[in-house]
């Protein structure tokens, strides 16, 4: 009995104990508590300070900005209207330039006209008098080229007509000049000297300095227009010589590849070279 006594007191006892650390323990609870809401009461407090400064500063920092922006405004007005006035100040100058140019080339321009105008004066003075003084020298040159062509043909007309020969060959007629045209094949030709027998034809021409174009066009348009115009001598040979005071370098040359006769005149002599001559 005892015993279980003294287990019971010290159950007893330690339900008392527990529920002593219970009391404690909701104490500390109840402290922990109030403790926690003061801490949320301060929190809550801080937190409305600090919105309050935020706000503060916040109006603060608007009210600089609309200063400044209102500053800055102003300063882009005043600098504007400082640019604007600059800009026409610049306009009224480049146009008063613009104007003094205008007038310094127009002035230059009237001057390069006057001078121009004078310039084409003189020249076309000049043009006229070079150009008078060209043709009378042109007349006297042609004058002495054909004076000394057509002494160049009557010395060898001469010689011919002395001896009727040519190239070793005898021909019956002789004629100086031979000209004619046709109408219908739109042609015309003159000949300086025809030589004729009964079936050859020399066709001579002469020249006071004779070239090698001379040469090339008596071997070929010459032969080609005689034989048109003369149609009555379609079947007779044609033989070609080629004569003058002078000759041009290589002329002689070509003559002999054409197989065309050559006649010189050295000095008051007539002088004949046909060997190679060939038949056209």
């Amino acid at each position: 009995m005892t015993d279980n006594n003294t287990i019971l007191d010290r159950i007893n006892q330690a339900i008392l104990k527990i529920s002593e650390e219970n009391i404690k323990i909701s104490e500390e609870n109840t402290r922990f508590q109030k403790s926690l809401k003061e801490m949320q009461v301060a929190q809550d407090k801080r937190s409305a300070e600090t919105d309050k400064m935020i706000k503060e500063r916040a109006a603060e920092t608007d009210k600089m900005i609309k200063e400044r922006a209102a500053e800055t405004d102003k300063q882009i007005k005043e600098m504007a209207a400082a640019a604007d006035k600059r800009s026409a100040e610049t306009d009224k100058m480049i146009k008063e330039r613009a104007a003094e140019t205008d007038k310094q080339i127009k002035e230059m321009a009237a001057a390069a006209d006057k001078r121009s105008a004078e310039t084409d004066r003189q020249i076309k003075e000049n043009s006229a008098e070079t150009n008078k003084k060209i043709k009378e020298l042109t007349r006297n040159i042609a004058g002495v080229a054909d004076s000394n062509g057509i002494a160049a043909e009557q010395m060898i007309y001469n010689s011919l007509e002395k001896d009727m020969k040519f190239a070793g060959i005898e021909f019956h007629y002789i004629e100086i000049n031979k000209h004619k045209k046709i109408k219908s094949l739109n042609l015309e030709g003159e000949f300086d000297i025809v030589l004729t027998n009964c079936d050859t034809i020399s066709l001579i021409e002469t020249k006071h300095r004779v070239r090698i174009q001379d040469v090339i066009k008596l071997a070929t348009e010459q032969v080609d227009n005689f034989r048109k115009l003369f149609s009555e001598f379609a079947k007779y040979k044609i033989i070609l010589g080629i004569g003058g005071a002078s000759f041009d370098k290589d002329a002689i040359k070509e003559a002999k590849e054409y197989g065309i006769g050559v006649i010189q005149i050295i000095n008051d002599k007539v002088e004949y070279w046909t060997g190679g001559i060939r038949t056209y």
